[in-house]
């Protein structure tokens, strides 16, 4: 018999706050591609300081230079695809939406009086590119958005239908 499928989201309840973690969905086309970039723009930082003795010093600083930042970037792509959380926090006055990364964290916090209209988004497409990018993962299906004044957030994405509905339900209950 086979076991039921499990929540990818963790939800904790402590005594004043709800912790609600999603782990980012991975996508392996992605993560091989990164690696690649990685790989090589390493290659170029160690040929440019090890090996580049015909190249004029302007080279070897503008390619090292290069070579870092493009490095930083893809790093920070494949260290969000292999250990990326969306992390919920809804505590008594305010509702904080996080994004964490090993080497990269991003915050934001909202007043709870100010969200309106919880829902999901159904995303889906059937043909075309942005179909190849949900096939790959790279772009998810389902979010669940809220208004802000005259702007919509996603919350949280990567999960599916079953899963957004619960979600959706906790965070209205925990918003009233």
């Amino acid at each position: 018999m086979e076991e039921p499928k499990k929540m990818t989201s963790t939800i904790v309840n402590t005594t004043s706050d709800v912790i609600i973690s999603t782990p980012k969905q991975k996508s392996w086309a992605l993560i091989f591609f990164l690696s690649i970039i990685t790989l090589q723009f390493t290659n170029g930082i160690v040929q440019t300081l090890f090996f580049g003795s015909d190249l004029k010093t302007i080279e070897r600083i503008f390619i090292f230079i290069l070579s870092v930042i493009v490095l930083y970037f893809t790093t920070r792509g494949l260290l969000w695809q292999l250990k990326g959380t969306r992390e919920i926090i809804i505590s008594k006055d305010n509702l904080k939406l996080s994004k964490l990364s090993p080497i990269w964290n991003k915050s934001k916090t909202y007043k709870l009086s100010e969200i309106k209209n919880i829902d999901i988004k159904d995303e889906t497409v059937s043909e075309g590119p942005f179909a190849m990018l949900q096939l790959l993962r790279i772009k998810d299906k389902i979010k669940i958005t809220f208004s802000y004044g005259y702007e919509t957030i996603t919350a949280t994405s990567g999960i599916d239908q079953t899963e957004a509905l619960e979600l959706k339900e906790l965070i209205k209950s925990k918003l009233e």
